[in-house]
């Protein structure tokens, strides 16, 4: 069985101009919140703008739940962190889901905000995810790295420790 993928917007343009897409939807179900699929449309490179189509190659989440989302904002809120629609829609996905996916993004206030949640399990770095299909290339931007997005996740852990209410 494929492992499930959940993308944000930025991890899907960056693919795109990385000319990594292929890889990533090759090797795993790839889904996407609606926002997310409506906010990757495009890429620059090489000086020029170009369309991103993804609708044969990802899965749309429609279903996101309004509890879930309103939970997720008011979490963002208590960390001071903002989060984009789209972020937001797929940490609250991802926090309702029963389904084994991970989420991969490679904005810090985002993957900050899922270790303030406890969610930093269901969550991987771009490189991470790229090396399970066997890319080990150098042309990763320091915002895909596992470094990066480590230490966001241990900024995340010392939000939860600071503005959490331990009981």
């Amino acid at each position: 069985m494929r492992k499930l993928l959940l993308l944000d917007a930025d991890v899907i343009i960056d693919l795109h101009t990385l000319g990594l897409f292929g890889k990533i939807s090759r090797a795993y179900d790839v889904y996407v919140t609606q926002e997310v699929y409506e906010e990757a449309t495009y890429f620059k490179k090489g000086g020029s703008t170009n369309p991103i189509n993804i609708a044969d190659k990802v899965i749309v989440i429609g279903n996101v739940d309004l509890e879930g989302l309103e939970k997720v904002e008011k979490e963002a809120k208590e960390a001071r962190l903002v989060i984009d629609p789209g972020e937001s829609t797929s940490i609250a996905y991802i926090n309702q889901t029963e389904e084994k996916m991970i989420f991969c993004s490679c904005d810090k206030a985002a993957i900050k905000l899922v270790s303030y949640m406890e969610l930093e399990q269901k969550s991987i770095s771009l490189e991470n995810a790229l090396k399970t299909t066997g890319y080990h290339g150098k042309k990763l931007y320091p915002r895909h790295l596992e470094r990066t997005f480590k230490a966001a996740v241990n900024e995340g852990k010392t939000l939860r420790i600071q503005f959490k209410k331990l009981v």
